[in-house]
């Protein structure tokens, strides 16, 4: 295993140049053969040596010597370099080698000096302390005091019970007293994360890791947003946590309050991520005095996202508003002035309507024996007196033009049935059919194909869209995404399944539909609603399937109808190049590979607990990822049963998705 010495990822055995940053793979770089480091295990490197140098992008084994210090274990790889744990003197410690690129020129040399030197010189009672630090000598190297217990990240992980709020509460002060010591040295927390914060063996302290202290000048309000994220990720029960109070998510969506949490920590919250940073926060010390001024837990009010009533029983339960005991100057106002309205109506108003030419006279007129100037002409007669036809259009209900003698032209009347169908009630505009295609009702064998065709469930009748949802389609609503090929008409990919809950809200309601999708601590699908949304696994297979039972969408033989490895060149294709399945939808294989709504398990569909419209498992922690891509050859990963789990809060190259309406 051997990594670049420029920017310290991993390399493949046999490459020559590094595939991240093109830095040339030499010969005098290979790490030594076994035969010839076993000659001197236990000499200690001299600064600059060949062997001290390799140490920087290569593994050391534990009981070797690096800097004086003897390796223990590897504890993990970040950006800047790698870390061990190591021993020295009887004491443990965490070294950290910084790769090459983090000192390749002037100023990564100085600012990762500057702030070597700081960590050297920071004291505080939550932070790890650091024991040595060369910042001259090649590799640059750093020793901290090695701090035992668990991280926040893996407590969240393992043990999310132990979060409570009056717990994080705790630990949130003890967080924000940090940063403001940090930041009194020139150093910030702006991108500490949970796992960059230890725990105490006995559950009351916390200790930040160096790696999670920068050194850079940023808005103390930045920090501020960053603790908040840190405290919604530990308090939030939903198992999109991280995708949910991402700071990615919270600096374009509104933060949505936390159920399960008191309010007053909500609304402290709030205001540390306001997507606005001039509505933050706008120190370190005034969230301190709001967390030490929160009342305590059971004095608080629990904030619980608003349910509708579901039966007669609990509307019947539901205690009644009292009536108001006093009403508004304005009712009294408004009182008053339909008062004065009536009166002056009486006093001048009835004298000009009753006098010769007035109102009333006029009206009279109406009941008179005046001819009147409109006519509903007799369908195959001539009016008596005129010399026009009547206008034949095959509507029973067609008024003719008569000459008003009072006016200069004729005059035209709207027909009765256009009025009455302009006054019917809205609906719902059907999908485009151009691009959606209506999959009827119908049974089918879910999970299974030639060798058990047998129906199994039942899916009621919906729209999908005939090709997967385009980069233009996309960012008509959300940021451009990370795409491989940029084009308009390409399929988008390297989207989050989260984003995407987002893109079909923000079109439903541009469309003037009813959003599907609820996102507040959880994200629920209303499927009644007539808004845009995921197709169910079980929707999408039988989209997929198209009433057949071939191995990939629309045939056995994929060259004509499927996009793979082999005949695309890795790179995904506009929809409609190749064939249509037998609903005539594209690129339900190959293509780009598509997210559904259902949480992924490795035995469903085998084990089903529901065979009408099944929406898939309960919860989970990986959402389904359906119909392979250009990044797969023939076989497995192509076929239409094939399924794999996603990340719900990241994207993936070559993952797309399509839409699907249920009305």
């Amino acid at each position: 295993m051997k990594y670049c010495g420029n920017c310290g990822k991993q390399l493949p055995d046999n490459a020559k140049f590094c595939v991240h940053c093109g830095t040339r793979w030499t010969e005098a770089e290979k790490p030594q053969a076994p035969e010839k480091q076993e000659k001197k295990p236990n000499s200690s490197p001299k600064y600059g040596g060949s062997q001290l140098i390799d140490s920087a992008y290569k593994l050391l084994s534990p009981g070797e010597l690096c800097c004086e210090y003897r390796i223990t274990r590897l504890l993990n790889k970040d950006p800047e370099g790698i870390k061990y744990i190591a021993e020295k003197d009887g004491k443990k410690y965490i070294l950290k080698l910084f790769f090459k690129y983090k000192y390749s020129d002037l100023e990564s040399i100085i600012a990762l000096q500057s702030r070597l030197k700081l960590l050297g010189t920071l004291e505080s009672v939550h932070t790890a302390k650091v024991a040595e630090v060369n910042e001259t000598h090649d590799p640059v190297y750093m020793a901290a005091e090695f701090v035992g217990g668990d991280s926040l990240a893996r407590i969240k992980e393992n043990q999310p019970e132990r979060l409570s709020e009056e717990f994080v509460r705790n630990v949130a002060i003890q967080l924000t007293e940090t940063a403001m010591a940090v930041r009194k040295h020139g150093l910030t927390l702006h991108e500490l994360t949970p796992s960059g914060i230890m725990l105490s063996e006995d559950g009351k302290n916390i200790t930040i890791l160096t790696s999670g202290i920068k050194y850079e000048d940023v808005d103390e309000r930045e920090e501020v947003f960053n603790i908040g994220v840190i405290l919604a990720q530990l308090l939030s029960g939903n198992v999109l946590y991280k995708s949910i109070y991402s700071a990615e998510s919270l600096r374009v969506h509104k933060f949505g309050h936390i159920p399960g949490v008191t309010v007053a920590l909500n609304k402290i919250l709030a205001d540390c991520l306001h997507r606005n940073i001039l509505q933050r926060h706008t120190s370190l010390e005034l969230l301190l005095k709001g967390l030490k001024g929160l009342p305590p837990v059971e004095k608080c009010e629990v904030f619980a996202p608003q349910t509708s009533l579901n039966s007669l029983q609990e509307f019947q339960d539901q205690p009644l508003d009292l009536p108001k005991k006093h009403l508004e100057w304005t009712f009294w106002l408004s009182i008053a002035l339909i008062v004065a309205g009536i009166a002056a109506f009486f006093i001048w108003g009835m004298p000009q309507i009753l006098k010769p030419g007035g109102l009333a006279e006029n009206i009279a007129s109406l009941f008179s024996s005046q001819e009147d100037t409109l006519e509903v002409a007799p369908p195959d007669e001539m009016i008596p007196g005129r010399g026009e036809k009547p206008v034949r259009t095959g509507e029973s209900d067609r008024f003719t033009l008569r000459d008003d003698p009072r006016k200069n032209g004729p005059q035209t009347v709207q027909p009765r049935a256009r009025r009455e169908e302009s006054s019917s009630p809205k609906i719902s505009p059907q999908p485009d059919r151009s691009k959606f295609v209506r999959v009827p009702d119908g049974t089918f064998g879910f999970g299974r194909l030639k060798d058990n065709p047998n129906h199994n469930v039942f899916v009621s009748g919906f729209w999908i869209s005939k090709y997967e949802v385009t980069q233009v389609e996309w960012e008509k609503f959300m940021m451009p995404a990370s795409v491989l090929h940029v084009s308009k008409n390409l399929p988008v990919e390297n989207v989050s399944w989260m984003d995407i809950i987002r893109y079909c809200n923000a079109r439903s309601e541009a469309e003037g539909l009813d959003p599907v999708y609820k996102i507040t601590g959880t994200v629920t699908c209303d499927f009644s609603k007539n808004g845009y949304r995921l197709p169910t696994e079980a929707e999408w297979e039988m989209a997929a399937k198209a009433g057949m039972l071939y191995d990939y969408s629309g045939s056995d033989d994929p060259d004509e109808y499927v996009w793979h490895r082999d005949n695309s060149g890795r790179r995904y294709r506009r929809g409609g190049e190749k064939k249509p399945n037998d609903y005539g939808i594209y690129d339900m294989s190959g293509n780009v590979a598509e997210w559904v709504w259902d949480w992924y398990d490795a035995k469903y569909p085998a084990q089903l607990s529901e065979f009408t419209n099944p929406k898939g498992p309960a919860s989970g922690g990986n959402k389904v990822i359906r119909g392979g891509s250009v990044d797969n050859g023939i076989g497995t990963n192509l076929k239409i049963l094939y399924r794999m789990p996603g990340n719900p809060g990241r994207g993936y190259q070559f993952v797309g998705f399509r839409l699907v309406r249920s009305h």
